[in-house]
């Protein structure tokens, strides 16, 4: 157990110090290996897929899998360079920020900001670049291999951001961190325990979907900002993506707010459909649903 935890404090020291063009070579390759046809993630990436493109014919489906579970190396490969980067400046990693002013009028209001940010492109990019603006708290749910989650854990803390529990007592903290101002960061599409979040559609797919938002935004009408950190070719780095929710979402009830968030995430998911986390299965917990997609 000691040589396999040496060698895995090695390899992520080694990856920390590898540009992204060469880490994404790497991922390419071990995808090909790791994550062929045969593998659980391709499968549940086609079904994904062909849930929510159903119109789209096989092999487009199959090119589409692939290339995010290309996509997913990537994310999984770059973040030690990118943990590392963001020590130092996580702005030589950045090519373009489209709408970054959102951001800063709505830090401006001193209500407490909420960044919205998907499996989209890079995640760990676009939380630390919340964090790189605003002290930010995010729910962290810990790895079960304790050395990469001490690596991910001090990782993601690196901007100043500071991760919170996946329960209760993490949603005080979050209200908490709103009310004096602060920024909250959660993953829209991480699907909730069973009857713990409202059915919505996603593509036009039943999805449990959480009200977390809904629920830290509505009263005081806090700012909700979305973001997405594009990845882009040769390992050029990342354009960053930037959105506010509108604010006609404070008047939705808690189904029309999931579905008013979910459409979000589907504009988002079309500009570039491969870089989506499809190897995620979404269309669990579903209690109104009987039939599963991943049988």
């Amino acid at each position: 157990m000691m040589i396999i935890s040496t060698i895995q404090k090695f390899s992520l020291f080694l990856l920390s110090f590898c540009r992204l063009s060469l880490t994404h070579k790497l991922a390419t390759i071990l995808s090909a290996i790791f994550l062929s046809k045969k593998s659980k993630k391709y499968s549940v990436s086609c079904k994904n897929l062909k849930a929510c493109y159903p119109e789209q014919p096989q092999d487009w489906i199959e090119e589409k899998a692939k290339k995010s579970l290309i996509e997913y190396a990537k994310a999984m490969i770059e973040a030690p360079f990118i943990y590392r980067q963001a020590e130092k400046n996580l702005d030589k990693l950045i090519e373009n920020v489209h709408s970054e002013n959102l951001i800063k009028e709505a830090i401006e209001e001193n209500k407490g900001v909420i960044f919205m940010t998907p499996h989209h492109g890079s995640w760990e990019m676009s939380g630390l670049y919340a964090a790189s603006k605003i002290k930010t708290f995010t729910m962290y749910k810990p790895l079960r291999n304790k050395i990469l989650d001490d690596f991910v854990f001090k990782g993601r803390e690196t901007k100043g951001s500071s991760l919170v529990e996946t329960d209760n007592s993490g949603v005080k903290k979050l209200l908490k961190a709103l009310r004096e101002n602060y920024g909250v960061g959660i993953l829209p599409d991480h699907t909730p325990k069973i009857n713990q979040g409202v059915m919505s559609n996603f593509f036009g797919v039943p999805v449990n979907t959480t009200t977390l938002i809904y629920k830290l935004s509505r009263k005081n009408k806090i700012p909700i900002i979305y973001l997405f950190a594009e990845r882009l070719n040769n390992g050029k780095g990342f354009d960053i993506h930037v959105g506010r929710v509108e604010e006609e979402f404070y008047k939705l009830d808690e189904k029309e707010a999931a579905d008013f968030l979910n459409h979000i995430i589907e504009i988002l998911v079309n500009k570039n459909v491969y870089q989506y986390l499809w190897s995620y299965e979404r269309f669990r917990n579903r209690s109104e649903v009987n039939e599963s997609i991943y049988n």
